[in-house]
Protein backbone atom coordinates (compact mmCIF):
# COMPACT_ATOMS: atom_id res chain seq x y z
CA UNK A 1 0.00 0.00 0.00
CA UNK A 2 2.84 2.40 0.88
CA UNK A 3 4.43 1.63 -2.49
CA UNK A 4 1.18 2.49 -4.29
CA UNK A 5 0.92 5.73 -2.32
CA UNK A 6 4.46 6.70 -3.31
CA UNK A 7 3.75 5.99 -6.98
CA UNK A 8 0.56 8.07 -6.87
CA UNK A 9 2.36 10.90 -5.09
CA UNK A 10 5.05 10.94 -7.77
CA UNK A 11 2.43 11.06 -10.54
CA UNK A 12 0.65 13.98 -8.86
CA UNK A 13 3.96 15.78 -8.36
CA UNK A 14 4.83 15.25 -12.03
CA UNK A 15 1.46 16.60 -13.18
CA UNK A 16 1.95 19.70 -11.07
CA UNK A 17 5.54 20.42 -12.05
CA UNK A 18 5.14 19.72 -15.76
CA UNK A 19 2.04 21.90 -15.81
CA UNK A 20 3.89 24.75 -14.14
CA UNK A 21 7.32 24.48 -15.78
CA UNK A 22 7.21 22.02 -18.65
CA UNK A 23 9.35 18.92 -19.07
CA UNK A 24 12.66 20.70 -18.57
CA UNK A 25 11.56 22.26 -15.28
CA UNK A 26 10.68 18.99 -13.54
CA UNK A 27 13.91 17.59 -12.13
CA UNK A 28 14.15 14.28 -10.29
CA UNK A 29 15.12 16.13 -7.12
CA UNK A 30 12.07 18.39 -7.29
CA UNK A 31 9.75 15.51 -8.15
CA UNK A 32 10.97 13.51 -5.18
CA UNK A 33 10.79 16.49 -2.82
CA UNK A 34 7.24 17.40 -3.85
CA UNK A 35 6.12 13.77 -3.54
CA UNK A 36 7.83 13.44 -0.17
CA UNK A 37 9.94 10.49 -1.18
CA UNK A 38 13.52 9.56 -2.07
CA UNK A 39 15.36 10.24 -5.34
CA UNK A 40 15.58 6.52 -6.05
CA UNK A 41 11.79 6.16 -5.95
CA UNK A 42 11.46 7.70 -9.41
CA UNK A 43 13.53 4.98 -11.10
CA UNK A 44 12.12 2.27 -8.86
CA UNK A 45 8.48 2.98 -9.77
CA UNK A 46 8.80 4.30 -13.34
CA UNK A 47 12.21 3.38 -14.70
CA UNK A 48 13.21 6.96 -15.49
CA UNK A 49 12.24 10.58 -15.05
CA UNK A 50 11.03 10.74 -18.66
CA UNK A 51 8.72 7.75 -18.25
CA UNK A 52 7.24 9.28 -15.10
CA UNK A 53 6.61 12.59 -16.86
CA UNK A 54 5.12 10.88 -19.91
CA UNK A 55 2.75 8.82 -17.76
CA UNK A 56 1.68 11.91 -15.82
CA UNK A 57 0.95 13.86 -19.01
CA UNK A 58 -1.12 11.09 -20.57
CA UNK A 59 -3.05 10.36 -17.37
CA UNK A 60 -3.89 14.04 -16.94
CA UNK A 61 -5.22 14.49 -20.46
CA UNK A 62 -7.07 11.18 -20.47
CA UNK A 63 -8.85 12.23 -17.28
CA UNK A 64 -9.89 15.52 -18.89
CA UNK A 65 -11.03 13.75 -22.05
CA UNK A 66 -13.22 11.51 -19.93
CA UNK A 67 -14.82 14.51 -18.26
CA UNK A 68 -15.55 16.03 -21.68
CA UNK A 69 -17.49 12.88 -22.62
CA UNK A 70 -19.54 12.82 -19.43
CA UNK A 71 -22.11 15.37 -20.62
CA UNK A 72 -25.74 14.53 -19.93
CA UNK A 73 -27.23 13.68 -23.34
CA UNK A 74 -30.55 12.24 -24.43
CA UNK A 75 -29.79 8.66 -25.56
CA UNK A 76 -32.68 8.86 -28.04
CA UNK A 77 -31.34 12.03 -29.70
CA UNK A 78 -29.61 12.03 -33.07
CA UNK A 79 -25.85 12.55 -33.41
CA UNK A 80 -26.06 16.29 -34.10
CA UNK A 81 -28.28 16.92 -31.09
CA UNK A 82 -25.88 14.92 -28.94
CA UNK A 83 -23.04 17.10 -30.22
CA UNK A 84 -25.15 20.11 -29.23
CA UNK A 85 -25.63 18.71 -25.72
CA UNK A 86 -21.88 18.21 -25.33
CA UNK A 87 -20.99 21.62 -26.76
CA UNK A 88 -21.65 23.69 -23.66
CA UNK A 89 -19.70 21.61 -21.11
CA UNK A 90 -16.91 21.07 -23.65
CA UNK A 91 -16.42 24.80 -24.30
CA UNK A 92 -16.92 25.70 -20.64
CA UNK A 93 -14.22 23.19 -19.72
CA UNK A 94 -11.55 24.57 -22.05
CA UNK A 95 -9.90 26.97 -19.53
CA UNK A 96 -9.58 24.28 -16.85
CA UNK A 97 -8.17 21.80 -19.37
CA UNK A 98 -5.68 24.21 -20.92
CA UNK A 99 -2.73 23.35 -18.63
CA UNK A 100 -3.13 19.66 -19.49
CA UNK A 101 -3.41 20.52 -23.18
CA UNK A 102 -0.19 22.57 -23.09
CA UNK A 103 1.56 19.61 -21.50
CA UNK A 104 0.17 17.32 -24.21
CA UNK A 105 1.57 19.65 -26.88
CA UNK A 106 4.95 19.40 -25.19
CA UNK A 107 4.61 15.63 -25.20
CA UNK A 108 3.84 15.63 -28.91
CA UNK A 109 7.08 17.51 -29.57
CA UNK A 110 9.02 15.22 -27.26
CA UNK A 111 7.58 12.21 -29.11
CA UNK A 112 9.55 13.16 -32.24
CA UNK A 113 12.69 12.14 -30.36
CA UNK A 114 11.23 9.37 -28.22
CA UNK A 115 9.87 6.18 -29.84
CA UNK A 116 8.50 5.06 -26.48
CA UNK A 117 6.54 8.27 -26.01
CA UNK A 118 5.34 8.13 -29.62
CA UNK A 119 3.95 4.67 -28.94
CA UNK A 120 2.32 5.87 -25.72
CA UNK A 121 0.64 8.77 -27.52
CA UNK A 122 -0.68 6.43 -30.22
CA UNK A 123 -2.14 4.25 -27.46
CA UNK A 124 -3.47 7.35 -25.70
CA UNK A 125 -5.46 8.47 -28.73
CA UNK A 126 -6.67 4.92 -29.31
CA UNK A 127 -8.01 4.94 -25.75
CA UNK A 128 -9.63 8.34 -26.32
CA UNK A 129 -11.38 6.96 -29.41
CA UNK A 130 -12.44 3.84 -27.53
CA UNK A 131 -14.03 5.92 -24.77
CA UNK A 132 -15.74 8.19 -27.28
CA UNK A 133 -17.08 5.16 -29.15
CA UNK A 134 -18.45 3.73 -25.91
CA UNK A 135 -20.25 7.01 -25.30
CA UNK A 136 -21.77 6.92 -28.80
CA UNK A 137 -22.82 3.28 -28.55
CA UNK A 138 -24.64 4.08 -25.30
CA UNK A 139 -27.17 6.08 -27.35
CA UNK A 140 -30.05 4.43 -29.17
CA UNK A 141 -28.98 5.49 -32.65
CA UNK A 142 -25.29 5.14 -31.96
CA UNK A 143 -25.67 1.45 -31.22
CA UNK A 144 -26.87 0.96 -34.81
CA UNK A 145 -23.74 2.44 -36.41
CA UNK A 146 -21.12 0.18 -38.05
CA UNK A 147 -17.77 -0.06 -36.20
CA UNK A 148 -15.87 2.01 -38.78
CA UNK A 149 -18.46 4.79 -38.67
CA UNK A 150 -18.21 4.80 -34.88
CA UNK A 151 -14.45 5.22 -35.15
CA UNK A 152 -14.83 8.09 -37.63
CA UNK A 153 -17.30 9.91 -35.38
CA UNK A 154 -15.03 9.37 -32.38
CA UNK A 155 -12.03 10.78 -34.30
CA UNK A 156 -14.14 13.76 -35.32
CA UNK A 157 -15.13 14.44 -31.70
CA UNK A 158 -11.50 14.35 -30.57
CA UNK A 159 -10.40 16.59 -33.45
CA UNK A 160 -13.03 19.17 -32.51
CA UNK A 161 -11.89 19.25 -28.89
CA UNK A 162 -8.19 19.46 -29.82
CA UNK A 163 -8.89 22.13 -32.42
CA UNK A 164 -10.80 24.38 -30.05
CA UNK A 165 -8.14 23.89 -27.39
CA UNK A 166 -5.46 25.04 -29.82
CA UNK A 167 -7.46 28.08 -30.89
CA UNK A 168 -8.27 28.95 -27.27
CA UNK A 169 -4.57 28.82 -26.45
CA UNK A 170 -3.76 31.34 -29.20
CA UNK A 171 -6.89 33.51 -29.36
CA UNK A 172 -9.60 32.72 -26.77
CA UNK A 173 -11.96 35.33 -28.21
CA UNK A 174 -12.08 33.49 -31.54
CA UNK A 175 -13.59 30.38 -29.97
CA UNK A 176 -17.40 30.20 -30.06
CA UNK A 177 -19.29 30.06 -26.80
CA UNK A 178 -20.95 26.84 -25.74
CA UNK A 179 -24.34 28.31 -26.61
CA UNK A 180 -23.14 29.36 -30.07
CA UNK A 181 -21.69 25.95 -30.83
CA UNK A 182 -24.82 24.20 -29.52
CA UNK A 183 -26.99 26.45 -31.69
CA UNK A 184 -24.81 25.58 -34.70
CA UNK A 185 -25.34 21.85 -34.21
CA UNK A 186 -29.04 22.36 -33.51
CA UNK A 187 -29.32 24.30 -36.77
CA UNK A 188 -27.61 21.49 -38.67
CA UNK A 189 -30.00 18.99 -37.08
CA UNK A 190 -33.01 21.11 -38.09
CA UNK A 191 -31.73 21.41 -41.66
CA UNK A 192 -31.17 17.65 -41.84
CA UNK A 193 -34.71 16.99 -40.60
CA UNK A 194 -36.16 19.49 -43.07
CA UNK A 195 -34.20 17.90 -45.91
CA UNK A 196 -35.42 14.43 -44.98
CA UNK A 197 -39.01 15.65 -44.81
CA UNK A 198 -38.69 17.29 -48.23
CA UNK A 199 -37.33 14.11 -49.78
CA UNK A 200 -40.08 12.03 -48.18
CA UNK A 201 -42.77 14.40 -49.46
CA UNK A 202 -41.34 14.37 -52.98
CA UNK A 203 -41.12 10.61 -53.04
CA UNK A 204 -44.72 10.33 -51.92
CA UNK A 205 -46.12 12.42 -54.77
CA UNK A 206 -47.32 10.72 -57.98
CA UNK A 207 -45.16 11.37 -61.05
CA UNK A 208 -46.68 13.70 -63.63
CA UNK A 209 -47.03 12.44 -67.19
Amino acid sequence: MASDNTKSALLEAAKQLVGERGYAGASVRELAALAGTSLGAVNYHFGSREKLLNQAVLDEFLEWGGRALDADVDPAAGPLMQFAARARPMIDGLPAAQPAFVVLLEALLQARRSPDLHKQLVEHYAEQRRRAMQSIVASERGSELPPRVLEIVASYMIAIVDGFQLQALLDPDAVPTGDELAAFYEGLASSARAGSASVATTEGKPHET
